[in-house]
């Protein structure tokens, strides 16, 4: 089985063993890379990341040895395993190469397959290590948001029920509705927050399958906006819907209703008292275009690059002093490609943000 296109950089002055060595492993697909010295091979990373370092140990100027302590010091490069090529065995020099961060040798001339099977093997190892450091990360961003975003929010909710059950307010008083209406927005904020926390979970996990058929867009949208009901009332944002009931496009409900009810609540979020956001709907080309438009704090444009482009996790308070974890703008984007379709952004800082999902539209054979 051919490999799917890891990227190898191959470091050696001796020109025919750089040839020998490529064809070799461009026969079982990986992609290459070449450095016929030391810093040659230190400007090429700066510009890319290899999967994995073939490394040459005996070369004029820069030897194996310093280069690898080199990019060993650099924590871009840290995690690429070095396997180091040389015609040298003795003992201290095998050491020497595990001290400053190898993780094994081949020994010049090497048989054809034992340089695959200890490439295969360490490129492997290497996305073990990776997937297990990323689910640490994973655990530890999980255990922040349930110990801080959710638990706050909980204990308010927990707390006014208690004081309601107490009796120490008049079920008839505008006070005690106000107190009702106050819970319904803290109950709705906080479901929407474990929502996401759930859907971004899945999709670290690569636990999520998206199914695409025909959905009308109307009611995914209003269902949305009924949980954000509460929050629009308590802000007084008047919300405008011109969706035709009929329109429909190719999208899985399940994660678009993610991606609407997120666009939408960081629409209430971070529009201020007495603001306006309107939801409305064309068909342009094979397309179907959402768009929510708020006259919110928007955005600069740097913010835009780190969600929308970098894809960064980014949370931030809303003008109300909404939380927030960050989780719902990650979950965006990703939802959108993953049902084939794509997202824009327009947001001009102190004048609002319109943002524009596109989906296939249904007619479209």
């Amino acid at each position: 089985m051919k490999n799917s296109g890891d990227l190898l950089l191959i470091v050696d002055d001796n020109m025919l063993n750089l040839q020998l060595t490529a064809g070799l492993l461009k026969e079982e697909g990986y992609l290459i890379s070449l450095a016929q010295d030391g810093q040659a091979a230190l400007s090429q990373l700066e510009h890319m990341l290899p999967d994995l370092i073939l490394l040459d140990i005996m070369m004029p100027g820069m030897d194996g040895f310093e280069v690898c302590r080199i990019l060993k010091k650099d924590p871009k490069l840290f995690e690429i395993p070095v396997i180091f090529l040389t015609a040298k065995k003795e003992t201290e020099d095998l050491a020497e190469g595990f001290n400053v961060g190898g993780v094994d040798y081949i020994t010049k001339p090497f048989i054809r397959e034992e340089l695959i099977v200890r490439v295969k093997n360490h490129l492997e190892l290497s996305k073990s290590k990776k997937k297990v450091i990323e689910m640490n990360r994973t655990r530890d961003k999980l255990y922040s948001v349930i110990a801080h975003d959710i638990r706050s929010p909980f204990s308010n909710i927990v707390l006014t029920l208690n004081t309601l059950a107490g009796g120490f307010l008049d079920p008839a008083s505008g006070e005690f509705m106000e107190i009702i209406k106050t819970l319904e927005k803290s109950a709705n904020e906080t479901r929407i927050l474990i929502d996401n926390l759930l859907d971004w979970t899945r999709l670290q996990n690569d636990n999520l399958t998206i199914e695409a058929t025909p959905n009308k867009i109307y009611p995914v949208i209003t269902q949305c906006l009924y949980l954000l009901k509460g929050s629009c009332d308590s802000k007084n944002i008047k919300v405008e819907v011109d969706i035709p009931e009929e329109l429909s496009a190719v999208f899985d409900e399940r994660s678009m209703k993610s991606v609407f009810r997120n666009i939408l609540f960081n629409a209430v979020k971070f529009t201020p008292v007495n603001g306006e956001i309107r939801v409305r709907a064309s068909i342009v080309d094979k397309y179907v275009i959402i768009s929510v438009i708020d006259t919110g704090v928007g955005m600069s444009a740097e913010v835009v690059r780190r969600i929308f482009v970098d894809n960064e996790h980014y949370s931030t308070r809303g003008t109300e002093n909404e939380p927030g974890s960050g989780f719902g703008t990650f979950i965006i984007k990703d939802f959108v490609v993953r049902n084939g379709g794509k997202i824009d952004v327009t947001s001009i800082p102190g004048s609002g943000s319109v943002i524009s999902v596109y989906l296939r539209s249904d007619s479209i054979e």
